[in-house]
């Protein structure tokens, strides 16, 4: 048999039972969540460490009480995330929100003590306002940044995240006119940055930090890489915490300021933490020289990265009953939405061009699992296209 991809965590007679209360079904392992929780706890810095759970990943509240149990703050990304993190049971002062959009309720927000950090001049002007003399963090645009393409960088002349690196002095003019104290910096640079990668973006963080004096903490954002394929490498957080712990060290000695370290994961939490269990609901061709087609009762309104950006996610048929099968077969996978966009086997980085793979022969009501379908697939979704409702959400020890 051809080597497919096989499955994450479930077993298969764990599947048909999940699939009995309906398809299409995300499922989390809590096991698994804890395990990463553990492993970007074990960060090593000098000075401390504040790890922050980037919530837009997942804000499914069960996940945000566990990691919030686990010893993990929240990165919220709006004022809504917020809320939802607080109705989670997560402590406010545990949350720091750093956003695009200046929430309506900021003020009922910094009562209760959620951090805040300025992501734009007007955040900061519109924060002295509020809060005359208090304490603020603000987000630099460092000038660079990475990822797969430009709608996964938020560094750089394209990405309007964070206040360009070049109007520090406007910021300081801003924080003595309402004399608030800019003790947080945050800098993020993109996702899946290398080990390479992230040196440098601390080494241009410590940059910026010693343009705040008052500054005790610094935030290297998230976008630690994480594998879904098999033929993929996930971060070694190991391995990037030791030379900027280094630089911590070294900023110390020159400057004597001991800079509390936080890092921001999202889905290098949660990716490989969830499954997302579909049904094959038809299958197709389009003749000799065209493509075999499974149609599944999931697509873009649960999964939409292949459609952006060509993201991959390993595929595996379970059928519904138990057969002894050795063929496999090239399958084009496309999901239940009226759009041509709606297709999870595409090629790498390229959501234009179709790229089948190669998996166990399925037959209608077979079923089939998406696997490294943790992060930003339930949240980052288009529910609703076709009135197609929300999929089901569970978690399983």
């Amino acid at each position: 048999m051809q080597d497919i991809e096989k499955l994450q965590f479930l077993s298969e007679d764990q599947v048909r039972q999940i699939a009995q209360g309906g398809t299409p079904v995300f499922v989390y392992s809590r096991s698994r969540l804890a395990k990463s929780a553990r492993q970007a706890l074990a960060f090593k810095v000098l000075y401390g460490l504040t790890v922050r759970y980037a919530m837009k990943a997942n804000p499914h509240p069960e996940i945000i009480k566990l990691f919030a149990g686990l010893g993990l703050g929240i990165d919220a990304s709006s004022g809504f995330e917020a809320d939802v993190a607080i109705k989670a049971g997560v402590n406010p002062q545990k949350i720091q929100l750093t956003g695009q959009e200046l929430p309506a309720n900021l003020a009922d927000l910094l009562k209760v003590g959620v951090g805040f950090t300025a992501c734009s001049l007007h955040q900061l002007e519109e924060y002295g306002k509020l809060a005359r003399g208090k304490e603020v963090g603000v987000r630099i645009n460092p000038g660079a940044g990475a990822g797969m393409n430009n709608r996964l960088t938020t560094g750089g002349l394209a990405a309007s995240f964070g206040i360009w690196y070049e109007y520090i002095n406007q910021i300081h003019t801003i924080a003595k006119k309402y004399k608030l104290i800019i003790n947080h910096l945050h800098t993020h640079a993109g996702t899946d940055t290398s080990s390479e990668g992230w040196l440098n973006v601390a080494k241009r963080n410590l940059g910026f930090l010693s343009q705040f004096p008052d500054a005790v903490s610094t935030s290297l954002g998230g976008g630690f890489k994480i594998a879904r394929m098999s033929y993929e490498k996930s971060a070694d957080l190991q391995e990037i915490s030791i030379p900027i712990a280094k630089l911590l060290k070294e900023f110390y000695e020159q400057t004597g300021r001991k800079i509390h370290l936080e890092i921001e994961p999202g889905k290098f939490l949660v990716t490989n933490a969830g499954t997302l269990v579909t049904r094959v609901i038809d299958s197709k061709d389009t003749g000799k020289n065209g493509y075999n087609f499974l149609v599944i009762d999931g697509g873009m309104t649960e999964i939409i990265r292949p459609a952006m950006f060509g993201a991959q996610h390993p595929l595996v048929v379970v059928p519904r009953n138990e057969r002894k099968s050795n063929e496999v077969t090239e399958y084009a996978v496309a999901g239940h939405c009226c759009e041509s966009s709606d297709v999870l086997t595409v090629v790498p980085g390229d959501p234009e061009t179709l790229q089948p793979r190669k998996l166990e022969r399925a037959e209608i009501g077979d079923y089939l699992c998406v696997e490294g379908a943790g992060a930003y697939c339930a949240s980052w979704s288009t529910v609703g296209y076709n009135s197609f409702p929300a999929a089901r959400e569970i978690i399983i020890d």
